[in-house]
């Protein structure tokens, strides 16, 4: 009886000491970092630039000068490679929603070009005469033709989403084709 409890005894203190010998080890894992390479420390997360002479150096994985006001978050400057299809699946749009917001004819994107990708609605616009689409004369009244939303409307005419509705006493943005929209 004596022997099994020291035989015990001994199991856990072997297997303390396993686990305490697996915490202090680090584990790395070998990535890239901006194009250069690097290890990963699994533990604390911290970047390790590996050296062309061997020299590691330890990387601030914080982000330092970063961006974060309304405008950069709104907007996305496209990167070398980049297709329009990719970045609308990286804010979670449809093909169709980003070449509405952006007024892109194609899909074809050049590397810096600022794309919106969020708040559409509180977009800048430049005021200019509310023009009916079929004729270049001012217009009180804009006639919803097919395809047509309360967006590219307000892109349109220089009226803001908020406004039409307002105007139109609308609670949501559907609209209908043939639907009569108030712009002042």
């Amino acid at each position: 009886m004596r022997k099994n409890c020291k035989f015990n005894v001994f199991i856990v203190f072997v297997l303390v000491c396993v686990c305490l010998q697996a915490q202090t080890r680090t584990s790395y894992k070998d990535v890239l970092l901006n194009g250069k390479p690097a290890r990963l420390n699994l533990a604390t997360g911290e970047f390790t630039l590996v050296g062309s002479k061997g020299q590691d150096s330890i990387v601030d994985a914080k982000l330092k000068n970063k961006d974060f006001s309304l405008e950069s978050l709104n907007y996305h400057v496209v990167a070398s490679g980049e297709k329009l299809l990719d970045i609308a699946n990286q804010y979670g749009l449809s093909l169709q929603e980003i070449k509405v917001a952006n007024q892109l004819k194609t899909t074809l994107v050049q590397p810096g070009q600022k794309l919106r990708v969020r708040n559409f609605e509180q977009q800048n616009q430049v005021e200019t005469p509310k023009l009916s689409p079929e004729k270049n004369i001012k217009s009180d009244v804009w006639v919803v033709k097919p395809g047509e939303t309360l967006y590219r409307i307000s892109v349109n005419s220089g009226v803001s989403v908020k406004e039409l509705k307002r105007l139109n006493n609308l609670k949501d943005n559907n609209i209908l084709v043939g639907q009569k929209l108030k712009l002042n």
